[in-house]
């Protein structure tokens, strides 16, 4: 989601393996080693997004499509995220392309493109250790001289849904991560709690077994639900509650004729 999501306090700090920890939060560095990284396979997963109100009405806003991809760029395999919005009033595309190293999520470069109207506004980001820095050198690039300071390095949030299924989520598990939505708030460390399982009902009768893991929005801005399938770790539905008293939902569709490989839930 292109929401901004929880914070929350850490006591006192033991070191695990890999990582630190304040008592039982895990917390994790850019460039540690996701324990689940290999559960990112090649493929696309798409979802239906629409809000509930208060009184139980249902209204669409658009398809978001995500693309999991290994390609080679510059001589070095790099994990590509390719996502794309339809979005049905107003009609708006919006895509956005990630570029990280494997197995540990370490942001490289975004490119967002909003096309409307005839319209295309691009915005170009470089994540680097203590800063996130526009690209200059790409083309038509509103973000030119943009310049964002971190205190630490810090992960690509508009792919949380991939890196939370990297992790090696379990019952009780908190890890807390430095998130930097690009062009957004400034980078922040929060924390997302497995906080319990769920089940998941399909259209066939059958469910899907699922991690629930949870956060809140900062300034009490609402919260956010996620299910993640237990065996792949793939999101299958995710629901935040916004401060005017609407559910928004995000709910896993079935796979496409064209999507062959996509692995399901």
């Amino acid at each position: 989601m292109r929401t901004s999501l929880l914070s929350a306090a850490f006591s006192s700090a033991v070191i695990l393996a890999g990582s630190h920890a304040f008592a039982d939060v895990t917390v994790l560095h850019v460039g540690d080693k996701l324990a689940r990284a290999y559960l990112l396979k090649p493929g696309i997963h798409r979802y239906a997004r629409y809000t509930i109100t208060p009184d139980g009405h249902r209204n669409a806003i658009d398809v978001w499509s995500r693309e999991i991809r290994y390609e080679v760029e510059d001589g070095r395999r790099l994990l590509h995220i390719h996502q794309q919005w339809d979005e049905i009033s107003p009609a708006t595309v919006l895509i956005q392309d990630s570029w990280f190293e494997p197995d540990t999520l370490r942001p490289l470069t975004h490119i967002k493109r909003v096309m409307f109207d005839g319209k295309t506004l691009i915005g170009g980001y470089r994540f680097l250790p203590d800063k996130i820095v526009g690209m200059d050198e790409l083309a038509d690039n509103s973000r030119k001289g943009f310049l964002q300071a971190s205190a630490e390095p810090t992960y690509n949030w508009v792919t949380d849904m991939e890196f939370l299924q990297a992790l090696p989520l379990a019952e009780g598990y908190t890890a807390s991560i430095d998130f930097y939505d690009p062009g957004q708030d400034a980078p922040d460390r929060y924390t997302y709690t497995v906080t319990g399982s769920d089940k998941i009902a399909q259209a066939d009768g059958s469910a899907i077994d699922c991690w629930v893991v949870a956060h809140s929005f900062k300034s009490d801005k609402g919260s956010s639900r996620f299910w993640f399938a237990k065996k792949t770790q793939v999101l299958v539905r995710e629901e935040a509650t916004t401060p005017d008293g609407n559910v928004l939902v995000k709910t896993l569709l079935n796979p496409e004729g064209g999507d062959a490989g996509t692995e399901t839930p």
